[in-house]
Formats: C-alpha cells, sequence, structure tokens
C-alpha cells in the first residue's frame, strides 16, 4: 500500500483521527460528570482533578514506548491492541463501585491510550506523502485531538443528565471494537531497515523510569496543594529522572534516544507543546464547575454551551494550511498561543466577577481557536524534526509533550488556586469554584505567553524527508 494511493491514505486518515478522538475525548468526558460523580462517590473538589490526571499519568508515562512499538511492531497492530486494552479498562472504570477502584482503571485506560496516540499519527505519516496532502491529514488529525475534549464534554454531559456518568466509560466497550473492525485490510508493515524487519526490541526499563518520573512530579504538585512541599515525591521524581538518563545512555534500543533531544527542533517543539498544555490545562476543569456550581446550569445545557468553541476549533484548525501559505508557520506557532493566553486572562476576569456563562462562551471560543491554531502548527512542527521511519517516536514525543504538561499544569493550577482563593481545596461554594478559575486561568496565561515565546524560536525544518538525528 504506497504513500501514494489516494484513497488508501484517506482510509487511513480517517481511522487515525477517529482513534485520536477516542483517546482525546475520554480524557475529558468525565469534566461535566465532576459535580454529580463526586457526589456519587463522596470525594471532594482537591480529590477530583486524579480523574483526568489518573489518565493522564500512564498515558505521559508510557507514550515514547507505545511510539517505539507502533514503529517496531506495526501501527495497525499497535491500533488493535490499544484498543482492545481499552475496552477492557473502560468496562473497569464504568462498573467502579469506589472512587479508588475508578482512578485505578482510568490509569489502565491511560495504558492503553499510549499505544493509540502515536501509532494514529504514525499510520498518518506512513501513508502520506510529505507535503500539501500530509500536512492536510495532520490538521484532520490535529482538529480531533484539539476538539476532542469539548466533544467529550458534550457527549458527558448529555449521558450524564440523560442517562447515568458511568455511561460515558461504557460506550467504549462497543466503540473499540467497531474500530478494531475498520482497521480491517489496511496492513502497513513495521519499521524496516535496509529491506529486512528490524527485530522488536522495547525499553521497558526506561518507560518504567519514565512513568515513575512522571507520576511523582505529579504527586508531589497534588500533596503541595497546602502550601508544604513534599521532599520525598521530589527526591523520588529526581532520582528516576537521572536513573532514566543513565539507562538510556547505556541501552541499544533507548526508548528516548537522547541524541534527539540535541535537536534544538525536537527541544523547542516539545518545550512550547509543554508549556501550552500546561497553561490551559484548568480552564476546561473549571470551567465545567462554574458553569453548574456557579451559573447553575444543568450537565447538557453545560455541554451545549461548550459546542461553540468546538465548532470554531475544528473550522480554524481546517484553515491551518491555507493561513500557513498567506502568514508563514513560524508566525502562527508565535502567535497562536499569545490569542489563546489573551482569551484566558478575559475568562480570569469574568469569573472573578461572576459574569452570567453566555459572557464566556465568545472568550472560550477566541481561547479555542488559539489553541487550535497552536495544536496544528506545533504537530506540524514535529512531525518534520525526526525521519519518517520514526513517526512513531515523533507522536510519542509531542503527546507526551502535551499530556504531562496538562497533567502538571492541571495540579500545580487547581493547587495554586486553593491556597490563593483562600478557601478549603475541598469547597463547592460559588464565591470560592469563581475565585479559584480566575486564579488558574490568569496563572495559567503566563505558561501559554512563554510557549508562544518558545515557539517563536523554533528553527526551520526540511520540508522534504528529514534526517536530523540518527536513530538506533
Amino acid at each position: 500500500m504506497a504513500a501514494s494511493d489516494s484513497r488508501h491514505a484517506r482510509r487511513a486518515v480517517i481511522i487515525a483521527s477517529i482513534t485520536q478522538l477516542v483517546v482525546v475525548l475520554d480524557g475529558a468526558v468525565l469534566l461535566i460528570a465532576l459535580p454529580l460523580l463526586a457526589q456519587d462517590l463522596g470525594v471532594g473538589v482537591a480529590s477530583l482533578p486524579w480523574v483526568a490526571n489518573a489518565y493522564a499519568l500512564t498515558m505521559a508515562g508510557t507514550l515514547l514506548l507505545g511510539g517505539r512499538i507502533a514503529d517496531l511492531f506495526g501501527a495497525v497492530a499497535c491500533l488493535r491492541l490499544g484498543l482492545a486494552l481499552f475496552a477492557v479498562a473502560s468496562l473497569g472504570a464504568g462498573l467502579a463501585p469506589t472512587f479508588e477502584i475508578l482512578i485505578l482503571f482510568r490509569l489502565f485506560q491511560g495504558l492503553a491510550a499510549a499505544l493509540l496516540s502515536p501509532a494514529s499519527l504514525a499510520l498518518i505519516t506512513n501513508s502520506t506523502s510529505v507535503g500539501v496532502d500530509r500536512e492536510r491529514a495532520i490538521a484532520t488529525w490535529a482538529v480531533t485531538a484539539t476538539i476532542g475534549g469539548t466533544l467529550g464534554a458534550l457527549l458527558g454531559g448529555a449521558v450524564t443528565q440523560l442517562i447515568d456518568w458511568r455511561w460515558t466509560l461504557l460506550i467504549n466497550v462497543f466503540l473499540a471494537p467497531a474500530l478494531i473492525l475498520m482497521t480491517k485490510g489496511i496492513t502497513l508493515g513495521r519499521a524496516v531497515e535496509g529491506g529486512r524487519p528490524k527485530r522488536r526490541h522495547y525499553d521497558f526499563p526506561g518507560a518504567a523510569l519514565l512513568l515513575v518520573f512522571v507520576g511523582f512530579i505529579m504527586l508531589s504538585v497534588t500533596l503541595s496543594v497546602d502550601g508544604r512541599i513534599r521532599g520525598w515525591a521530589v527526591v523520588v521524581a529526581v532520582a528516576a529522572l537521572a536513573a532514566f538518563v543513565a539507562v538510556e545512555r547505556r541501552s541499544a534500543y533507548p526508548i528516548l534516544p537522547l541524541s534527539v533531544m540535541r535537536s534544538p527542533r525536537v527541544t523547542l517543539t516539545n518545550g512550547a507543546a509543554f508549556l501550552l498544555m500546561a497553561g490551559l490545562a484548568a480552564s476546561g476543569f473549571y470551567t465545567s464547575l462554574y458553569a453548574q456550581l456557579v451559573s447553575g446550569l444543568s450537565p447538557i445545557v453545560t455541554a451545549l454551551a461548550l459546542l461553540p468553541s468546538a465548532v470554531a476549533s475544528a473550522v480554524v484548525a481546517k484553515l491551518v494550511p491555507r493561513l500557513i501559505c498567506r502568514f508563514g508557520e513560524r508566525a502562527l506557532r508565535a502567535s497562536a498561543p499569545l490569542l489563546a493566553a489573551f482569551a484566558s486572562l478575559l475568562l480570569a476576569v469574568a469569573a472573578f466577577f461572576q459574569l452570567p456563562f453566555a459572557a464566556l462562551i465568545p472568550l472560550l471560543i477566541l481561547q479555542s481557536i488559539g489553541a487550535s491554531i497552536a495544536v496544528v502548527t506545533l504537530t506540524s512542527a514535529s512531525t518534520r524534526s525526526l525521519p519518517a521511519r520514526s513517526a512513531g517516536l515523533a507522536g510519542g514525543l509531542i503527546t507526551t509533550a502535551g499530556q504531562v504538561g496538562s497533567s502538571i499544569g492541571l495540579a500545580v493550577l487547581v493547587g495554586l488556586a486553593a491556597l490563593v482563593a483562600g478557601s478549603g481545596s475541598d469547597s463547592h461554594e460559588t464565591g470560592s469554584i469563581a475565585v479559584q478559575m480566575a486564579v488558574a486561568l490568569a496563572a495559567g496565561a503566563v505558561s501559554t505567553v512563554t510557549a508562544g515565546l518558545l515557539a517563536q524560536q523554533i528553527p526551520p525544518g526540511n520540508d522534504t524527508e528529514p534526517r536530523m538525528v540518527a536513530l538506533p
């Protein structure tokens, strides 16, 4: 199946985009359900970020391993395995009788998602030709990443109000097998070198150490919401990072070849993605709480109120290739995060004064436009930072950066907001939620602006077939 086969390429793009939609959607599908979930399982606001962070934690910690598996084992096989595991994890999470068991299966979901996301991007990269076709395919893929969160909230709101919040998870039990059937007939091979398939080598020690590092960084932040730093968690995280670097240096088949990080394009692109998603992480979390606990909207009305921003994201993301031709990719990469940050500041002001939710909708649209353009341009830059045979690693890197940024950003911003608001972190009071949202979004805007400054420094890439670094 050659990359020039347009029919094959279109089918691959559709499958990859739907898969990525499922991955992103499930990261946000419980946002609208948070108030009812907290009531049902008996937890407070301080614990709620773990509903999203548990999923993001294992996904971020194992994405690079997932990317390498996609490169060595094949994107299609990786997709099928990931979808099967995702269905099992969703079943367990949907039937969870306690908050702790829910978090356990959300961790399992994240492991499955770590196979799906890089494999979906690798499927696109290996099925399309370099140039406009690939840019359009990546834009389509990135649209799903951008609007998936909002669509997840929409689905979550409707299902929560009309049926039960648990069905936002159980629906995957039926969706995943359908996606597996869609891959029938697609037979992209695994990575080859010298005309022979590579042996499959997996850096499990590296993946485990990376997972420990990310997990304990998040844990240290989460446990420090009272203002006291948990030094033991930081020490474990630093030790895991040092061990990870040592393992990668000695490994013949590292999960993250350290030579990759010597490329300014790789480090700047992924650094910008980290800061962008960290800055925007608290927006969806607090928007859901604000709509229901401050403005008094029902779950389904809350979800519908978020729909315009999803539509705006989809439309703008599809226009990004044209915008690149007109204004240049570098200009868009640098300006889009600034637009998102400006919208975040306006949202912070609106929340502080407890304006009606209708006043927030145009600002959410503006924020989503900036985020959409930034995600597409950064993803495009990431695919040109590594050789085509390492498409899975490139996809794993950019998605890892975004997931880790989102996870750490949410934990930091929620903790900071609770401290500055001067109320208990478990408070459901209207005034407390409004002030916390204002603080979190204003602080997040600083990170988003920094992302724009980094994006401006990304050096030009080779748009044909890049060979920036040598990989094992």
